[in-house]
């Protein structure tokens, strides 16, 4: 088993049909504190591939390391860049296309992107060859990170929907300092370090997936999904924007600055500290939600970029960190939030991920393209000072066109707009049940006119009936022979509760109550809370003398 920190769960939203084999994901308490939790240790497979290929991300974006002697050719880097999320952008829509085939043919996918990957990083590894080269390569990489991202974007929906929000942080942090640590390794074992993230991040998907078995998980047709799906146009503004600031800023960077040079530590410093303030608040506070981060970064990012018409070339670099960092909050915001989207309501995966990412990709090309053409040394030898002056004028003007629509509300639906019904359980304590069945519109869902007899599948109506969920309980008691105090345990698991909860309220030890998880465990023969809950509620009962 492996252990990973975590902060409150919510109520179960995503349909039984959706259920992966394996999970792991749940909260504390309902105060925001963090707590612990035990996970399959199949599941850290997943997660140290989703770790590399992020990792594989950033040095993609953020540095030139990819390709060897980067430095000498600074306009040829910079196509590279471009061309790499050029690659991004079509393989996401083709993603988003094609996604109910890809959702039946995750093995195809992956082999597309080992042989992507593989291309992608031979042709970079030839020294000799021409920098118009350099586009091709990009591009190849492009196309094979977007198949393995959408693959990671479905296993994090999957196996962590409780907690989305902190294991994406998490990863964040995790992949900045792998991209820190290669930095120091230097300008001779740079490059080797770089092609093996996409090694690691592609095999270990694989491995998932048998040990896994997610190609077992049930498909949500693209028309189904579209018609869940309550994203409005103004969270895909938001997200365009995050990322045309992140792009803007990388491009500042990446025109300016020396990837192998001791400025370049000191960025990935600043954005490793960034990642895990970012993380401690998911697991706590989560004062950094999408609305507020949206809300305070759009006149942030103008504040920020306004000086750099008036400072030194020599320091415009902060000011470039700044908005770095300051992007990464509604980046990851948005992230966890179109995540989060895809289990509330339970859509594709594949396909709503592709195309909420294929936005933001889409802005960061935007933001890269304004920011090369207004900082490289080309642009500049050419056209004067006055490309800078017009690129930030541009970007700033794009970003106050963003916040005159993007501020009024609350873009993405989450857990707090679902209709619950209050309920008292036999215990005498507030269970929350929702009303409505997986995956009906939030919009509906939402309506106070909505009742439990209107719910679109009549089943539903059973859940506010508290004394079905103990006599399933009672039943897997029985059949597997559970002690009275391994019931009351049960009890608690099939709720969703993690073993501080069940400490609490039971007034046991921390480890008396992973003993008796773990034993319930074995004798029931699931490998997981999600599973526990599966066989609780698969679980028949004669409710003829229930009334």
């Amino acid at each position: 088993m492996g252990v990973i920190p975590l902060a409150e769960s919510g109520v179960k939203l995503m349909g039984e049909g959706r259920s992966a084999p394996e999970l792991g994901a749940g909260r504390a308490s309902s105060d925001g504190a963090g707590g612990w939790i035990l996970v399959n240790a199949r599941i850290l497979v997943g997660l140290v591939g989703a770790v590399s290929c992020f990792s594989w991300l950033f040095v993609m974006l953020g540095t030139s390391i990819f390709i060897p002697f980067a430095d000498l050719e600074n306009a040829a880097t910079g196509i590279a860049h471009l061309a790499f999320l050029a690659g991004c952008c079509a393989m996401l829509l083709v993603c988003w296309k094609f996604s109910d085939w890809l959702s039946t043919h995750r093995i195809v996918q992956v082999g597309l992107a080992a042989v992507f990957a593989l291309v992608g990083c031979v042709g970079f590894s030839f020294y000799e060859l021409a920098a118009s080269w350099y586009e091709v390569f990009g591009f190849v990489l492009g196309c094979s990170f977007s198949l393995t991202y959408t693959l990671y974007g479905e296993y994090i929906c999957l196996f962590f929907r409780s907690d989305i929000k902190p294991y994406i942080v998490g990863i964040f942090a995790a992949g900045v300092f792998m991209c820190t640590g290669i930095l120091f390794a230097g300008p001779e074992t740079s490059f080797l370090f770089a092609i093996i993230f996409p090694a690691i991040a592609i095999v270990a998907y694989a491995i998932a997936m048998v040990l896994l078995r997610i190609d077992t998980v049930e498909v949500v047709k693209a028309k189904v999904s579209d018609k869940r799906s309550q994203v409005v146009w103004r969270s895909y503004l938001a997200t365009a924007t995050s990322g045309m600031a992140l792009g803007f800023a990388l491009g500042c960077i990446l025109s300016t600055q020396n990837a192998q040079s001791g400025v370049f530590v000191v960025i990935e410093v600043a954005l490793l500290a960034t990642c895990i303030g970012l993380l401690v608040d998911s697991l706590h506070k989560n004062i950094a939600n999408e609305t507020a981060t949206m809300r305070l970064f759009l006149p942030f990012s103008a504040v920020v970029v306004f000086p750099i018409l008036f400072v030194q070339e020599e320091i415009r670099f902060v000011f470039a960190v700044l908005l770095l960092c300051g992007a990464i909050f509604p980046t990851t915001c948005s992230l966890s939030a179109i995540c989060r989207h895809i289990v509330l309501c339970d859509l594709s995966a594949i396909r709503a991920f592709s195309f909420g990412r294929l936005i933001s990709f889409g802005g960061i090309a935007l933001g890269m393209v304004i920011s090369f053409a207004g900082f490289s040394e080309s642009a500049i030898e050419y056209f004067g000072p006055t490309a800078t002056t017009l690129s930030v004028i541009l970007f700033m003007a794009l970003v106050i066109f963003s916040a005159s629509f993007v501020m009024t509300e609350d873009n993405y639906p989450d857990q707090n707009r679902f209709k619950q019904a209050e309920v008292k359980s036999e215990t005498g304590e507030d269970e929350p049940v929702l009303v409505a069945a997986p995956g009906t519109p939030i919009r509906r869902i939402a309506s106070e006119q909505t009742e439990p007899s209107e719910s679109p599948d009549g089943d539903d109506a059973r859940l506010t009936r508290p004394g079905i969920f103990y006599l399933k309980c009672e039943a897997v008691a029985d059949r597997f022979d559970l002690s009275n105090r391994q019931k009351e345990v049960l009890v608690m698991l099939a709720k969703g509760r993690n073993a501080e909860y069940i400490t609490e309220k039971l007034v046991i030890s921390s480890h008396t109550a992973k003993a008796h998880i773990y034993n319930i465990y074995q004798k029931t023969g699931v490998h997981s809370r999600q599973e526990l809950m599966n066989l609780v509620e698969e679980t028949e009962v004669d409710l003829s003398g229930s009334d």
